[in-house]
């Protein structure tokens, strides 16, 4: 029974290079350690992760997996202190085999580094993935460690991570002479701009990404925010937070709004404008002369500037006053 035995017990099973011995003792090996009332004791634990580790390493997927397993067993059993010796080790045979043609080889792979980080830091981990997993020659290596990462901001946040480590690294993948690979780096670098905002973007725009890609990656990245899937600060999101390309119709623009602020004085004045063209009436305009009175010319005081506001006459509107005037007989 598992319960009366201890870690110890498994050892010459672990150790074994018997593919046989190794798939029998699993079953109960993995009861002992799912059971926290039993014992963990053993007198040669770096041997028997070693041992596990090999596991792991070996051509025998269903093995490969097993070891996988026991390993993030054993992990939440011994806890950080004890199992930290063997961290950089277990994490090395863990990314390789993030390679696996095997799906629950790979799926396994990624559970355990995930409980590493949880263990420890995620930073700590993906300190040590990083120069295993971004320039490996495998291309299922550089495209699953890219899932990893995305689990990695989806359960801890962008906060735990240095993305700047490692956005550079990805923003390469885009012209990786894999499909795969290339596709998944896009669809990284969209979820780490959900988790972080603009600041993505213009880090990318220093990167020597293809301009087609780089132009896809922008829609994408404005797809995420019309779509309302952003996790960044809506500061962090915004057109505000990222140049703008500078146009003739915003130079008008701009023109137009700071002549408006010119001739607006803090005093409360109203702006000189020009009056309309019916408003006056003048010898070369008859309609206008026919259909205007005598009180018309002081309408156009309310266009004039402020020193006629203020009760000044101007010579021009004086003189528009006299012709229209009618005569005294």
């Amino acid at each position: 029974m598992a319960e009366n035995k201890t870690l110890g017990d498994f050892y010459q099973s672990v150790t074994s290079k018997e593919p046989s011995v190794r798939l029998e003792c699993f079953s109960a090996l993995e009861n002992l350690l799912s059971d926290s009332e039993t014992s963990v004791d053993c007198d040669d634990l770096p041997g028997f992760i070693n041992g596990l580790i090999k596991w792991i390493e070996g051509s025998n997927f269903r093995i490969a997996t097993n070891g996988l397993r026991t390993l993030e067993l054993l992990l939440d059993r011994l806890g950080s202190d004890e199992f930290g010796h063997y961290v950089e080790q277990v994490t090395s045979a863990t990314v390789d085999r993030l390679g696996d043609a095997k799906d629950q080889v790979r799926e396994a792979a990624s559970n355990l580094l995930i409980k590493l980080m949880t263990t420890y830091t995620p930073q700590r981990i993906w300190d040590l993935i990083q120069p295993l997993a971004f320039d490996s020659k495998q291309f299922r290596i550089k495209e699953e460690s890219q899932r990893v990462l995305i689990r990695s901001l989806e359960e801890f946040g962008a906060s735990t991570i240095q993305l700047s480590k490692l956005v550079p690294l990805i923003s390469k993948l885009i012209s990786d002479s894999n499909g795969a690979v290339r596709q998944q780096a896009v669809d990284t670098l969209v979820e780490i701009y959900r988790h972080v905002g603009e600041k993505v973007r213009s880090d990318i725009a220093k990167r020597d990404i293809p301009e087609a890609k780089l132009k896809q990656l922008y829609e994408k990245f404005d797809d995420v925010i019309a779509s309302g899937r952003m996790i960044a600060k809506a500061s962090d999101a915004t057109d505000d937070a990222r140049p703008k390309p500078t146009t003739t119709r915003s130079r008008l623009n701009s023109d137009s709004s700071t002549t408006s602020t010119r001739s607006r004085p803090s005093g409360g004045v109203p702006a000189r404008s020009a009056a309309p063209v019916s408003a006056v009436s003048s010898p070369n305009n008859p309609r206008a002369r026919s259909s205007s009175s005598i009180s018309r010319p002081y309408a156009s005081t309310l266009f004039t500037t402020g020193a006629v506001a203020s009760g000044a006459v101007d010579e021009a509107i004086f003189e528009e006053a006299f012709k229209s005037s009618p005569a005294i007989s």
